[in-house]
C-alpha cells in the first residue's frame, strides 16, 4: 500500500491533491469495515457438526429463540425452539441462573446482537474470587415433555480475558458442563479456533473452592489482550464440544484466581455465549390410549336389556362414539398394541408394547422410533388386540392407518375403544303376538304394538306366555327391534332368528307362515313360508340411536319339519 501510494505521488500529484478528500474518505471507510468486521468476526466451531451421525438432523439457536429464552429465564417454563430443523428435533429448552457465594454486586443478563449474531451476555461485578454464576439449560422433547437427548452440543464463549490494573481486575473462567444419559456430569472438549488465545485447564479445589473441570481461560499474559467493548471477536473466543449425547448443559462462570488475586477482588467483567450446533435423530412417534368408552357409564349402572337411548342411562354422547372423552372415560389394561405395516395379509411387525397397566397414564402406549426402523415402507399401521373376555366388543377398528408421512413426526392420539358385555351398542327386544293366521295382519299399526302389552293375544308382548295355552296349528307373529343405542353407526347389520324345532329340544316345530311383513326385508337365503329353519334379514345400516322392527308369523305346533 505504502509503495503503489507513492508512485502516485510522483506520477501525478495535482491529481492526488484534487481527489485528496474522497481519497481519504474512503480509506477511512474501508477501515472502520474492517474493524466492524473484525470486532463481529465470530469463528465457526470446529464442533458444530453432525458427520458420522447417520440420519441425523442438524440445528442450532436462532436469534428469536435467545431472546425467548431469557424472556423466560428463572420463570420454570420451557420455551419452544425455533430452532428445531423443521420440526425434526422437537425441542423446548427451560433457562435457570444461579450464584454461588452472591450475589454479585452488579449485574445483568440479557441478550446482545452483535452483527448478524445473537448471543448471550453476562454481565458481573463478583463480591469475592470464589463467586460463580451458573446458567442451567435443560432440554425436553416437545412432544413428549421427557428429556431429550442432544448429540454433539457445540457452544462457545466470547469475551474472555483477564486484566490486572488499578481500574480492572478479572481473569474471565467459563467452565461448560453436560449431563448424559446415565445422569454422568461431563466435560465440553477443547475445540481449538485459528487466531484464538483461549484455552483450556483444569482447575482443582486447591486452585479454588468452587467447581473443578476443563475451563476455558485466555492463555494471553496479563492486559495483553484485553477483549475491548462487546464483540464476538475470534482473539477472544473459546469453542467446545460435548462428545456424548446430554440432556443438558450448565455453563459456569467466574475467575480463574491463581494469576492475579493476591490481593483484589475481581470488578465488572463479562462474557458472551452462543449455542453453536446440536444433532439429533429424529423420532417418529405413535401413541395413543386403549380406553373404556363407556361414556362414564360404570358396570353397575350398565345393562344389556336398557334399549332406551332417549333419556336416562343410555341418553349418554360421549357412550360407544369412538372418541376418548376424559375424564368421564378412562384407559383400560390388558391390550397389547403392534406397529405393523398396513399389509392386510401378512404385516411385518416392527414393535409390540403392552399397554400401562395402572395409574393415571393405565392404558396408554407410546413407540417412538427412527425412519430407518421402516426400511422403504412408509405405509404404517397400529393394531390392537388382547386375550380373555373382558372388554369383548370394540367401539372403534382394530387396525388404525396412521397417515405415515416421513415430514411429519408426531401421531398421536391414536385410540382404541372397548366396551364390557353389557354396554354393547346393539340391543334386541323380542315380543310376541298369537293369532289365528289370518291372511293379513297390520303388522305396524299402534293398537298392535302397545308398550307394556302384557296380553300377547291382543297385541305384541314381551311378557312371558301368561297361560293363554296354545292349540296346535295357531300361529305366533314375531317383533324383533333392534336397537342401536350407541353414537355411531352399525354397518352391515343381519338379524338372524332360528324357529324352535324339536331336533333343537323344543317341545314342537314351528314353520314360517303367511302373512309377509316385508318383501325387502328379508334376505334370499331367508327360511321359505311353510319350512323350518332361520329368519335372515339382508344386510342393514343401523343409524346411531335408533331402532327397527323386524316382523314374522310363524304356525306353531306342526308337525312338519323341512330341515
Amino acid at each position: 500500500m505504502y509503495k503503489a501510494k507513492k508512485s502516485l505521488n510522483i506520477a501525478n500529484a495535482f491529481s492526488f491533491n484534487k481527489y485528496q478528500s474522497q481519497i481519504l474518505n474512503l480509506m477511512g471507510f474501508v477501515i472502520l469495515s474492517l474493524m466492524s468486521i473484525s470486532s463481529h468476526a465470530l469463528a465457526p466451531n470446529r464442533g458444530a457438526t453432525c458427520n458420522g451421525i447417520a440420519g441425523a438432523s442438524q440445528s442450532s439457536l436462532t436469534n428469536a429463540d435467545y431472546t425467548n429464552l431469557v424472556s423466560a429465564v428463572n420463570t420454570d417454563n420451557y420455551v419452544n425452539i425455533a430452532g428445531n430443523a423443521s420440526g425434526s428435533i422437537p425441542l423446548q429448552i427451560r433457562m435457570t441462573t444461579s450464584e454461588l457465594n452472591g450475589p454479585p454486586t452488579t449485574g445483568s443478563f440479557i441478550v446482545q446482537t452483535i452483527g448478524s449474531n445473537s448471543a448471550f451476555n453476562i454481565v458481573r461485578n463478583f463480591p469475592s474470587v470464589t463467586s460463580v454464576t451458573s446458567i442451567d439449560l435443560d432440554f425436553r422433547n416437545s412432544i413428549t415433555e421427557q428429556p431429550i437427548f442432544l448429540t454433539n452440543v457445540a457452544m462457545s464463549a466470547f469475551d474472555i480475558d483477564v486484566v490486572n490494573n488499578t481500574n480492572n481486575s478479572f481473569d474471565d473462567y467459563v467452565l461448560f458442563t453436560g449431563v448424559t444419559a446415565n445422569g454422568t456430569t461431563i466435560d465440553g472438549s477443547f475445540q481449538s479456533t485459528v487466531g484464538s488465545n483461549i484455552g483450556a485447564f483444569r482447575e482443582t479445589n486447591s486452585n479454588r473452592a468452587t467447581f473443578p473441570g476443563l475451563g476455558l481461560f485466555n492463555t494471553s499474559s496479563i492486559n495483553a489482550n484485553e477483549c475491548s467493548g462487546d464483540n464476538l471477536d475470534t482473539a477472544c473466543q473459546g469453542s467446545i464440544q460435548f462428545a456424548e449425547p446430554v440432556r443438558s448443559v450448565k455453563v459456569r462462570y467466574s475467575n480463574a484466581n491463581y494469576r492475579i488475586f493476591n490481593r483484589n477482588n475481581p470488578t465488572n467483567q463479562q462474557i458472551f455465549f452462543r449455542v453453536d450446533n446440536y444433532c439429533y435423530v429424529p423420532q417418529y412417534i405413535f401413541s395413543g390410549t386403549v380406553f373404556d368408552d363407556n361414556g362414564g357409564i360404570t358396570a353397575a349402572q350398565a345393562s344389556a336389556t336398557n334399549a332406551n337411548f332417549n333419556s336416562g342411562t343410555y341418553n349418554n354422547t360421549n357412550y360407544f362414539n369412538g372418541v376418548f372423552n376424559p375424564p368421564q372415560e378412562t384407559g383400560i389394561s390388558g391390550s397389547t398394541v403392534k406397529l405393523a405395516s398396513c399389509d392386510s395379509n401378512n404385516p411385518l411387525t416392527y414393535a409390540t408394547q403392552t399397554v400401562n397397566s395402572s395409574g393415571a397414564t393405565i392404558g396408554e402406549f407410546q413407540f417412538s422410533v427412527p425412519l430407518s426402523t421402516f426400511g422403504t415402507n412408509r405405509s404404517i399401521c397400529l393394531i390392537e388386540s388382547r386375550t380373555g373376555a373382558t372388554y369383548p366388543i370394540r367401539t372403534t377398528i382394530d387396525n388404525i392407518n396412521t397417515g405415515f408421512a416421513t415430514t411429519t413426526y408426531n401421531y398421536p392420539n391414536r385410540n382404541f375403544g372397548r366396551v364390557i358385555a353389557e354396554n354393547a351398542a346393539l340391543v334386541l327386544r323380542k315380543a310376541q303376538y298369537v293369532n289365528n293366521c289370518p291372511s293379513t295382519i297390520p303388522y305396524t299399526d299402534p293398537d298392535l304394538n302397545r308398550v307394556g302389552e302384557t296380553d300377547l293375544r291382543n297385541g305384541f308382548s314381551e311378557s312371558a306366555n301368561n297361560g293363554n295355552a296354545l292349540t296346535p296349528g295357531q300361529c305366533i307373529a314375531y317383533r324383533i327391534t333392534a336397537t342401536n343405542r350407541a353414537n355411531v353407526p352399525i354397518t352391515n347389520f343381519v338379524m338372524q332368528d332360528k324357529l324352535q324345532s324339536k331336533s333343537d329340544g323344543a317341545a314342537v316345530t314351528s314353520t314360517l307362515a303367511n302373512p309377509v311383513a316385508s318383501t325387502t326385508d328379508y334376505a334370499s337365503n331367508s327360511v321359505a313360508i311353510g319350512n323350518n329353519g332361520t329368519v335372515i334379514t339382508n344386510s342393514f345400516t343401523l343409524n346411531a340411536r335408533s331402532n327397527r322392527n323386524f316382523y314374522f308369523n310363524t304356525k306353531y305346533g306342526t308337525t312338519v319339519n323341512a330341515q
